[in-house]
């Protein structure tokens, strides 16, 4: 439980002044719908949630995930991907 605790607030840290600021005119996502965007499976959805690869937030029992911070993880991962070649 602190392990999940940690990488929370790690991912919290990595949020600069201006990214928190964005963060009140965020458009949020549905499961269904940031599956569409990132182009992906319902199970990697939910992996990356478990990992904390990708913020959400639970509105009852309807998770969303912000589209701005989902868009700078692809961009994330698509350096990281350029890094390896």
């Amino acid at each position: 439980m602190k392990k999940s605790k940690k990488k929370k607030s790690r991912f919290l840290k990595q949020l600069t002044e201006h990214e928190s600021f964005v963060i009140n005119d965020e458009i949020w996502l549905t499961t269904e719908e940031a599956m569409a965007y990132l182009k992906v499976s319902r199970s990697t959805i939910y992996r990356l949630r478990k990992k904390h690869n990708i913020p959400n937030f639970k509105l009852g029992s309807i998770p969303l995930f912000p589209k701005k911070i989902l868009t700078k993880y692809l961009i994330n991962q698509s350096i990281s991907n350029l890094k390896k070649d």
